[in-house]
């Protein structure tokens, strides 16, 4: 019966997925949020502010975020709702997100939700000239962002689309460019 046991339980770390907050996706989000974070309030656009097409959201006619359309629908919920504004991410009106993710095991509590995504620099920012980001604006590697948003009135049975429409931007912090 313990042979049993420790054959299951061995075959289920080898095969299991299990995430590790020391993993490659956790440990340098976990060290953003403890060295970086600073708990602010960004301003939610208005539904009337805001005009869903198949891959992208435009935000006062000008300010747009494109995404894949094979980006899961839970966080296609997140710009459509108006909780991103492009021209705190990157200095552009256009905003390119190639990746996101929910960083489940960072999250603090019911009502906080912490996220990591991607975005391929712009061409035209209003970086200046002779700044290091500038002269890295022509790289192919996207920069990597992490974002947190709080509902104050969710719990552990909130959905996530309930979670977003009452959610505000709480952090928005810059982590680096992937490699």
């Amino acid at each position: 019966m313990f042979t049993i046991f420790l054959v299951i339980t061995l075959m289920g770390r080898l095969f299991g997925q299990t995430e590790n907050i020391e993993n490659r996706k956790y440990h340098p989000a976990k060290e953003h949020f403890e060295k970086e974070y600073i708990k602010q309030d960004y301003q939610k656009y208005l539904k009337s502010q805001i005009k869903i097409e198949k891959d992208k959201v435009i935000i006062d006619v000008v300010k747009i975020i494109e995404f894949s359309e094979n980006l899961d629908k839970r966080f296609k919920l997140i710009f459509e709702n108006g909780l991103i504004d492009p021209t705190k991410v990157n200095s552009s009106y256009i905003l390119r997100i190639s990746s996101i993710d929910e960083l489940k095991l960072l999250n603090p509590n019911p009502q906080t939700k912490r996220f990591s995504f991607w975005v391929f620099p712009q061409g035209k920012t209003s970086v200046q000239n002779n700044s290091v980001e500038h002269m890295l604006r022509g790289r192919f590697n996207p920069d990597e962002y992490y974002f947190e948003l709080q509902n104050d009135n969710a719990d552990d049975n909130t959905s996530f689309e309930e979670f977003i429409v009452g959610a505000r931007l709480t952090y928005l912090g810059y982590s680096g460019i992937v490699l």
